[in-house]
């Protein structure tokens, strides 16, 4: 099927605003991560200095710290989750618009993915390992102080 000028002045307006949203949901979701992680780590140095000079208060107060951390990393995966997602279907609809014009910028890529070149699950994974162990290290200081007093 042959495009005419029309039409393929349109697709790659599409083309180049559908990279424009990828980058922007990039970008969001490297600024909302990085930000609400350091923040999180931000408040468990502090939790831990001003926490530890009583260990009582320590005690009751630190579940409350873990259990924060907990609902910030969910709440940070979610947001990954979501925007990968739409970034996906950003994805899909840039593919089919390459094999419209005949280009391959993000074909290329994709079939790299699909034949093992390129691996993206550790990545993921170690964001869950990373989102699900540090409360759950957190959880652990908080037992050895417990049985240490």
């Amino acid at each position: 099927m042959k495009l005419d000028n029309q039409q393929t002045e349109l697709l790659v307006k599409e083309y180049q605003a559908t990279q424009e949203m990828i980058r922007h949901y990039d970008d969001l979701t490297m600024r909302f991560g990085s930000t609400t992680q350091a923040g999180v780590l931000i408040f468990i140095g502090l939790s831990f200095g001003l926490l530890t000079k009583d260990k009582s208060v320590f005690l009751y107060v630190f579940p409350v710290v873990i259990l924060f951390v907990a609902m910030s990393n969910l709440l940070i995966h979610m947001w990954f989750k979501r925007h990968r997602s739409i970034t996906q279907i950003k994805i899909r609809r840039i593919l089919q618009i390459e094999k419209e014009l005949g280009l391959r910028q993000f074909t290329m890529v994709d079939e790299a993915f699909k034949s093992g070149k390129v691996e993206s699950r550790p990545i993921r994974k170690m964001l869950k390992i990373y989102y699900c162990v540090l409360p759950v290290v957190l959880a652990i200081v908080y037992l050895i102080v417990l049985c240490s007093c």
